[in-house]
């Protein structure tokens, strides 16, 4: 069982011709604050192997899985991925940390950590370690899928590189989501008007983001849908360009290439809102 479509998407290719994932998460809210259906926590109760981000993403799933014996496979804890602090945190650091140096500081961890290609790989690969260890009989079909979906990851990061490669305009987000999208490809983020999970804004970051558009000559600000009323407040009469980014595929059919149709939508929706 996987938690959210970027993740299952990784993970169908992984058991391609093995078995099909199941996804946990089917209806569009957002991870932090979702709240499970019966039948989906039943599901959850006859999992043999729950993979998901990790409770700063899932937030709700954490005291639950904690009760079970089900295997549990942590995207977060995998080797050699790349974590960053959420920009909003009281601990803000814009240097990257291993994995291993942020688990104990749950709290700072930015989680939207799929939006990498390198951790996309990186998690992949942790993925088909556990796969391996808990089904060995198809070890070499594990071993085999990965390689592919390393090479189609690789192949969309290159065309995500080519694509923005002009895309230099600086751009100001609704809810800091897109840290290791933005920083793999060189994107010039400046603030984000909510900070944390919150949903308001208050006078005080209302004044701060407008003396940031109007500093940095702000021309792109981007948001997760549904769209927010103050992405109007901060736009009406003027020429600054709207993206709606979907980094969770809450908008999207759940299928095996959920992951590549994201990364896609992402790079076309910032292209877009950053041209000149």
């Amino acid at each position: 069982m996987v938690t959210i479509k970027p993740l299952y998407s990784l993970v169908a290719h992984l058991t391609d011709g093995i078995e099909t994932p199941v996804l946990l998460m089917k209806q569009a809210q957002s991870p932090h604050h979702y709240n499970m259906r019966p039948s989906e926590r039943r599901l959850l109760a006859n999992a043999r192997m729950i993979i998901w981000i990790g409770p700063q993403m899932e937030s709700y799933l954490n005291k639950v899985i904690q009760q079970q014996s089900v295997i549990k496979v942590q995207a977060l804890q995998a080797k050699d991925i790349v974590l960053y602090t959420a920009r909003n945190s009281d601990h803000h650091s814009s240097a990257h940390q291993s994995s291993e140096h942020l688990h104990s500081d749950h709290a700072t961890v930015d989680p939207h950590v799929w939006l990498s290609a390198k951790n996309a790989i990186a998690i992949s690969k942790h993925i088909s370690e556990q796969l391996i260890l808990n089904d060995p009989a198809h070890t070499e079909k594990y071993e085999h899928n990965l390689q592919n979906l390393i090479t189609k990851i690789t192949l969309t990061s290159a065309q995500t590189k080519s694509d923005l490669k002009t895309s230099i305009q600086p751009f100001i987000a609704h809810h800091d989501a897109f840290q290791y999208f933005e920083k793999e490809h060189g994107l010039n983020y400046i603030d984000s008007v909510t900070t944390g999970e919150e949903t308001g804004t208050s006078l005080k970051q209302l004044k701060r983001i407008k003396e940031q558009i109007r500093n940095n000559n702000i021309q792109c600000v981007v948001f997760q849908p549904p769209r927010p009323d103050i992405i109007n407040t901060l736009t009406n009469q003027t020429t600054i360009k709207t993206a709606a980014l979907d980094p969770l595929g809450l908008n999207i059919k759940n299928h095996k290439n959920a992951w590549f149709e994201i990364i896609e939508h992402t790079t076309l929706n910032f292209k877009h809102c950053l041209a000149p």
